[in-house]
This record gives C-alpha cells, sequence and structure tokens, in this order.
C-alpha cells in the first residue's frame, strides 16, 4: 500500500478551498493507497495527524492544530520519498506510528489552490525531493498560473484569448491616472479588473466608470502585485472543459455551463447552498449553477473541447487541469479565459458522468505522476565525476 501524501491549506485567500478539495480527495482514494493529510496551516507551519482528515474540526483551527502534529518537509536522496520530520514541542503519533518518527510520502498529491501551491512553488519543493507527485510540474504550474503569461502562451498557440492592460502595483501608486488612460483606451466600459494570479474569482470586479475601474483596480492589487484590465465581453455563456492526460496522451471531460449570469464570485462558486461546507465528497462547486453536459451545437462543443485539449498541450499541463471559456452562441465564437491547473473538487463532476469515477480518476492522476518521476530519473542531471579536482560524492540522479 502506498502513502499519498495529501498537501493543502497553505499561504493563500484560497485556502478554504484547498481545504475542501482535499477532503474530497482523500474521501476518494482507492484501497490501494493510504491518504496522509499534510495541512499548512495559514502562517505556513506545517502539521500532519488524524485529526485533519475531520472535516468538522476545521471549523476551530486552534483546537484542531493542538491534536496534530507540526513537522517539516526533509529533502534527504538517502531516505524513500519525502520525510515529513517532527519539529520540536509537545507531538502526538499518527497512524501508529511513534510520536519523534519521520513520515514517509510515497507519492505527493499538492491539493493548494492559488500561491505557494499551485503557482510551482511547491512543485519546486517536491522536484527538489525526487518525489513523484500529482498536478503540473513547475513551469506549467507558473504559466498557468500567471494569466498574462498564459495568454501569450495560448496566443503563441493559435488560441484566441482577450487583449489586456496589466496594470503594476508601483505603477499604479506612481501614477493611477496613467492606468486608468491605459485602461480605458483598451476598450469602452464595462470593463473587468483581475488579478493576475489568483482564481476563485477573488479579487474579480467589474468596472462601468472611472471610479469603478479606481476601486476595482484597488480591491485587485491587494491581492498581487498586478492586475489585468479586460473588455467585458457581453452575451455570452461560460463553458469550462477539464483534461487529464500528460504530453503523451490526454482526454477531455464533459463540458459544463455554469447557469448564473454575470460574474461568478466566490460565495456563488463554494459557499451557495452549502455544497462546500457539508460532506467530504460534494459536487464541487454548486451544482445547482451548472448544466452538464453544456447544451450547445455539437459542432461549437467539438471546437470548444478541441480548444482545451490544445491549451492543456500549449501549457504542458499534466494530471487533471480545467480550462475556461467565454463562448458567444450566437457567433459560434470563444476565446480561453483561464487555466486552472489545479481545479476545485479536481472536476471529478465533469468525469463521473462520463463514465470516468472520483477514485478512478485519482488513481490515475497517481499513475501519471510516477510515469513523470520515472522518466525524470532517466534523464542525466548531475556529472558524477568531480571536475573540480579532489572527487566528490555520487548521486543517484
Amino acid at each position: 500500500m502506498s502513502t499519498i501524501g495529501v498537501i493543502f491549506g497553505s499561504r493563500s485567500v484560497e485556502h478554504e478551498v484547498s481545504v475542501i478539495t482535499a477532503h474530497q480527495a482523500m474521501a476518494a482514494l482507492s484501497q490501494a493507497h493510504r491518504a496522509l493529510p499534510v495541512y499548512i496551516a495559514k502562517d505556513g507551519r506545517w502539521f500532519t495527524g488524524e485529526a485533519l482528515t475531520q472535516l468538522s474540526r476545521f471549523a476551530n483551527a486552534d483546537a484542531l492544530l493542538a491534536d496534530c502534529t507540526a513537522v517539516t518537509p526533509g529533502i534527504d536522496p538517502a531516505r524513500h520519498g519525502l520525510a515529513l520530520l517532527p519539529v520540536e514541542g509537545p507531538r502526538r503519533g499518527l497512524f501508529g506510528r511513534g510520536a519523534g518518527d519521520p513520515l514517509d510520502i510515497d507519492v505527493a498529491m499538492p491539493l493548494v489552490h492559488g500561491s505557494f501551491g499551485e503557482d510551482g512553488t511547491l512543485q519546486g519543493l517536491l522536484e527538489m525531493a525526487s518525489i513523484p507527485y500529482t498536478g503540473s510540474g513547475v513551469a506549467a504550474s507558473a504559466v498557468a498560473m500567471d494569466k498574462r503569461l498564459a495568454k501569450t502562451v495560448l496566443r503563441g498557440a493559435g488560441l484566441p484569448v482577450l487583449d489586456d492592460v496589466v496594470i503594476g502595483r508601483d505603477d499604479w501608486h506612481a501614477d493611477s491616472t496613467a492606468g486608468v488612460a491605459a485602461a480605458e483606451a483598451l476598450a469602452p466600459y464595462p470593463l473587468y479588473v483581475k488579478p493576475v494570479s489568483l482564481g476563485s474569482s477573488i479579487g474579480v470586479s467589474r468596472a462601468s466608470d472611472a471610479a469603478a475601474l479606481r476601486a476595482a483596480v484597488e480591491v485587485a492589487l491587494t491581492y498581487d502585485t498586478r492586475c489585468l484590465v479586460e473588455p467585458a465581453q457581453e452575451r455570452i455563456i461560460e463553458i469550462n472543459c477539464a483534461v487529464i492526460g500528460d504530453h503523451s496522451v490526454a482526454r477531455p471531460s464533459l463540458l459544463e455551463q455554469p447557469t448564473k449570469r454575470g460574474l461568478l464570485s466566490y460565495d456563488d462558486k463554494y459557499r451557495a447552498g452549502g455544497s462546500k461546507s457539508g460532506a467530504a465528497k460534494s459536487t464541487g462547486m454548486k451544482s445547482a449553477q451548472r448544466i452538464v453536459p453544456a447544451p450547445l451545437d455539437d459542432a461549437l462543443g467539438a471546437r470548444i473541447t478541441e480548444a482545451a485539449l490544445a491549451a492543456f498541450a500549449a501549457v504542458g499541463a499534466s494530471g487533471v487541469a480545467r480550462i475556461d471559456f467565454m463562448v458567444d452562441t450566437e457567433h459560434s465564437s470563444f476565446v480561453v479565459n483561464e487555466l486552472n491547473p489545479i481545479p476545485g473538487s479536481l472536476s471529478f463532476y465533469l468525469f463521473e458522468p462520463a463514465g470516468l469515477s472520483f477514485p478512478a480518476l485519482i488513481d490515475e492522476l497517481i499513475d501519471i505522476a510516477r510515469r513523470r518521476h520515472a522518466a525524470h530519473l532517466a534523464s542525466t542531471v548531475v556529472f558524477e565525476p568531480w571536475m573540480l579536482g579532489g572527487g566528490g560524492s555520487k548521486t543517484s540522479r
């Protein structure tokens, strides 16, 4: 039985979304695997412990963490996988182990949404530890989370994206009038403003005039050092498509259409109807607000699916990712809105109706992670002869 380190939480405004996704995934793990919860608190401390498997305990974080073991990730090529080393202070044993024993992870499953987890930072740590991990690698994660960089890659792949203006925090504070002028030169109002590197609709606002634009930029720049301004797309619908696979083979999910008109807020996605606050396995984002499969013309649906696969390949994604589109059904046109390298609930609800169960989806993610890791191990990354004279220690990679 392999130990799957499910890593979640972290210093991110999408912290609570990550907690829910992780609990859904742990509940869906097949009997071939054992879940080891690894929680990164909002202050950056790492914890593990059986209490972390109980979603209800997160209502009182202080009491929860008092029943957990504080750990630090240990990177030691001599050990098997990634070791979680207990730090000084009170400890409680986990799954029958001694309180001071290191805990080894065979495969890591990073399920952090947003900063310090979905953006390539956590993936870099796991690469340094030389451990298989699910999801996209460092570069693909970083590109997908940076909306401006992602647009550059997608545009280069021939995919349609919106034009935009980027406003930096320092530039805004130095001359906000210039930022407003640049945004107004892009397109007439209304405009949309969003942080460059966040998801879950956090910090996204619609601006109908200059005053609203200033307020929207101020909000977005509290979450990121840069924000995007884009022209509003009227009379469009949102269509989402998830993709599972890697560079060698990938396949799409069914298409979904969120049915709420206008901007979907964080509350719309994760709090409405209690869909993300109840059972460990919910329907992800509010099921009453989506139609699966999306009621699209077959030809248009096929083009969107092909674009999703192309976007997945363009950024070099792996595992499961969700690609979001804005679609004008009247003119049968669309643009790629954004890529989500670790989508909420791992988009299991888009694969299940097509016959791929949540446990099977997770098994496939683990298999993809192991294949990628094996390919990395087959690559030469260091020269064993010591070129500076005097010899040196050999490594296994």
